[in-house]
């Protein structure tokens, strides 16, 4: 036990001779008496070094940017004044496009009673049951000739008219406009 334990020396992941066993023809490679093994030595914790920081002077700022800047929120306000205004009509559009719909069904609605209202053939069947109508007869029937062209007359008013008579009309007209 003695010679094993000298061969195993208590960790076997460094005693590559314990592997093969004792005579098993393994070469054991023998530790150099002249490196040193290496021993780790803690990292010195790094010291921060703060670089200085140049420091410029304030500049003035430029009337131009500012008035750049300036130009940009009220062209942003108009923006958003205007994307209310659309939705503000968008919405009434809308609205009128119901009330266009309902107008629709309400026309439907009067059209049928104004149509039951008069109807015609109910009209002229009462007056006809009342004698007060009566359908011509054949020697009744009246024929237009239309062979002959057009003729049409005009008749003007007064057509000689003074020049004071023509301004006092038209002051007249005027104050009749405006009042």
């Amino acid at each position: 036990m003695s010679a094993t334990r000298d061969l195993y020396n208590g960790n076997a992941a460094y005693d590559l001779s314990y592997i093969g066993g004792v005579g098993s023809g393994v070469r054991v490679r023998q530790p150099d008496p002249l490196v040193r093994p290496r021993t780790r030595t803690k990292a010195k914790p790094k010291s921060r070094t703060r670089t200085k920081l140049r420091v410029r002077k304030q500049q003035k700022i430029s009337p131009m940017a500012v008035a750049g800047f300036l130009a940009v929120a009220a062209f942003a306000v108009v923006l958003l004044l205007s994307y209310a205004n659309l939705m503000a009509i968008s919405d009434r559009v809308v609205h009128l496009k119901n009330d266009a719909k309902e107008l629709k069904g309400q026309e439907a609605i009067l059209q049928a009673k104004y149509e039951r209202t008069f109807d015609l053939n109910a009209i002229e069947e009462q007056f006809t049951s009342l004698g007060t109508m009566a359908k011509p007869r054949a020697d009744q029937v009246v024929y237009v000739d239309m062979s002959e062209p057009d003729s049409a007359r005009v008749i003007q008013g007064e057509t000689e008219q003074s020049a004071s008579d023509g301004i006092k009309n038209f002051f007249t007209m005027a104050l009749e406009y405006f009042n």
